[in-house]
């Protein structure tokens, strides 16, 4: 019975690490495929606010459900933070990141995603006193590195907006920092700090939207079968699927872990935009994006290194 146990043991841990790499998997596919998805749409067929619209407004209405179940265990200073939430890692960040692609290649919104860990450890540092150990720090030092070569391309290239859309990339990962840094003390779980900032997002943006922006609106003016597709990608996908599932991956492989395993998203996301819109970077970007995964690898392996300590 003993000889039973250990052989079940190992078997049930490894099918747990299995099922949460699919989880990571899913997450890192739907958001590696986001920017090209997203910047294709904002070039050729719709606004970014149209896009913003569709991603709060479906993921809300997903998540108001999951948000009336968790209310009742809801401390009651949840309900302000959520407005936090929603400011620094709703509808605003989304507005930023997706006219950022309507401005630069979409590959360069590794400057958001990659600069997270960079700007989170800062502030971490400055406002908790929290040590930066050796790897993190050269995990640091290769996210600013690729950081500024993609940067440096921006500023080189013959393109003038691309240095425009990058600036709204690092305005958006120093915002999204500044949310992981409160979602953190707020101990508030990963499902009910998403279903927080998308409802909330959803019923400030939508009027918003309807007074502001829905006269230059494409919505009513594409085909059918592009306003399914992305209300899918956009609302189901990134406005609800991918929040569950990175939870889910964070449950099951640890939180460092799951953030080792998004670590490649700089780099498939200029993969993926070679694959979906014809980009094709320079050697500059490429250099930048492999960079910046390694040094976000580095730097989550880091806090696993702590965590375990």
């Amino acid at each position: 019975m003993a000889a039973e146990k250990s052989i079940t043991a190992p078997k049930s841990e490894t099918n747990t690490i299995l099922v949460g790499c699919l989880w990571a998997s899913l997450t890192l596919i739907v958001w590696s495929a986001w920017p090209a998805f997203t910047r294709l749409a904002v070039t050729e067929s719709v606004t970014p606010p149209d896009i913003v619209l569709l991603r709060y407004g479906i993921g809300g209405l997903i998540l108001l459900p999951v948000l009336l179940r968790l209310a009742s265990a809801m401390p009651r200073h949840a309900w302000l933070e959520g407005l936090w939430f929603a400011l620094l890692q709703g509808a605003p960040l989304a507005m930023l990141t997706t006219k950022g692609l309507a401005l630069s290649p979409a590959g360069h919104l590794a400057l958001s995603t990659g600069l997270m860990p960079l700007f989170t450890s800062l502030l971490c540092l400055i406002f908790l006193h929290e040590p930066i150990s050796r790897l993190r720090k050269l995990g640091l030092g290769l996210i600013t590195l690729g950081a500024l070569a993609i940067g440096g391309f921006s500023l080189t290239s013959i393109h003038p907006d691309y240095w425009k859309g990058d600036i709204l990339f690092v305005c958006a990962g120093m915002m999204g920092s500044v949310y992981l840094l409160r979602m953190r003390r707020s101990g508030l779980s990963a499902l009910q700090g998403a279903a927080l900032l998308s409802v909330y997002s959803m019923l400030i943006y939508t009027p918003l939207f309807l007074w502001l922006w829905w006269d230059s609106s494409k919505l009513t003016q594409i085909p059918v079968s592009d306003l399914v597709f992305q209300g899918f990608y956009q609302g189901v996908l990134m406005g609800a699927l991918t929040i569950f599932s990175l939870g889910r991956s964070a449950m099951l492989l640890g939180a460092p872990a799951a953030a080792m395993s998004l670590a490649l998203l700089p780099v498939a996301s200029f993969l993926l935009a070679f694959f979906i819109l014809g980009e094709v970077p320079s050697l500059f970007e490429m250099l930048g994006a492999a960079a910046i995964s390694l040094g976000a690898f580095l730097a989550a392996l880091s806090a696993r290194e702590q965590n375990k300590a």
